[in-house]
């Protein structure tokens, strides 16, 4: 079985970086700034234990990353706003993400966390995040059309 490791070194954090914002994890239109945001999220979490990656490797390859940090109010709230999460294409539907996103619902719930707040987009490549994040039991809370690009449907 492929283990889940949490993020601990700059080299890594590259890696999974590099991954996110790659043509493996996701086939879409990128907002301008998005790449630069995603890339500097993974290494800011090597600063805080309130923001924290998990990621899947296969002989040395990134497979799979989740990330998740504190709301900036400090509230005991959690994000994955800048904090992506993607399966390599061709490890999907193997049960991975849903073995990422129980590891890090155990995470928040360890250190008193209040609520995972998980921001997807309306654009059609991320319909299976969001029949993922039903299938796990979130629930849409909210709507704004062309958040992250406009015309992204």
């Amino acid at each position: 079985m492929l283990e889940i490791k949490t993020l601990t070194n700059k080299e890594t954090a590259v890696k999974i970086a590099a991954f996110l914002t790659g043509p493996n994890a996701f086939d879409q239109t990128w907002a301008p700034n998005e790449k630069k945001i995603v890339e500097k999220a993974v290494i800011e979490s090597l600063d805080s234990n309130r923001h924290q990656y998990w990621y899947i490797e296969d002989e040395g390859k990134i497979i799979a990353a989740m990330g998740v940090r504190e709301n900036k109010y400090g509230s005991g709230g959690y994000e994955m706003d800048e904090d992506y999460f993607a399966v390599h294409k061709q490890y999907r539907h193997q049960g991975l993400a849903s073995r990422l996103l129980s590891h890090l619902e155990r995470f928040v719930k360890k250190i008193g966390g209040r609520y995972i707040h998980a921001l997807s987009c309306d654009i059609d490549s991320y319909a299976p995040a969001r029949a993922f994040y039903k299938k796990s039991g979130y629930k849409q809370v909210a709507a704004i059309p062309d958040y992250y690009v406009e015309g992204g449907r």
